[in-house]
């Protein structure tokens, strides 16, 4: 089961880069108070030297061992985006509409596997991807 706060879930977002995507994810940490700023730029190193894509259809942006001085409360957040961003190329797109953005020092290996185990099943993904609100979301994490 994987538990997200209400306030911890963004709907409906559109992004044109990964870049985009994981700057206005890591500004949605910030606004929660779960990091300060420079995890931002922890975030994008961390894509920078290996993708923070997943597989079917999920992202998992977090920021690398350096960045971990700059969570100021563990959290998880996740990002719907219906249209999808591209975190690979035009040879070889990597589409993600679920972005799970992990601010952990000590779970953070286990919160990664307890995500990748969920969004192993496509059937997980695309009922995020297709949720309407954020209960929905909530619904569909705890129940799996």
């Amino acid at each position: 089961m994987i538990a997200i706060k209400k306030e911890h879930i963004l709907l409906d977002q559109t992004y044109n880069t990964a870049e985009e995507a994981i700057i206005a994810a890591g500004e949605f940490l910030v606004a929660q108070g779960l990091v300060s700023p420079p995890y931002i730029q922890s975030m994008l190193a961390r894509h920078r030297k290996v993708s923070v894509y997943v597989g079917n259809f999920v992202a998992l942006p977090h920021g690398d061992s350096e960045g971990q001085v700059h969570i100021e409360e563990e959290g998880i957040c996740l990002i719907q985006v219906p249209d999808g961003v591209n975190f690979g190329n035009d040879l070889d797109p990597q589409i993600a509409t679920v972005l799970f953005v992990v601010a952990l020092k000590e779970r953070q290996l286990e919160a990664l596997q307890d995500i990748a185990f969920f969004c192993s099943d496509i059937e997980n993904v695309m009922a995020l991807s297709d949720a309407k609100d954020l209960q929905a979301i909530q619904d569909i994490l705890q129940n799996s």
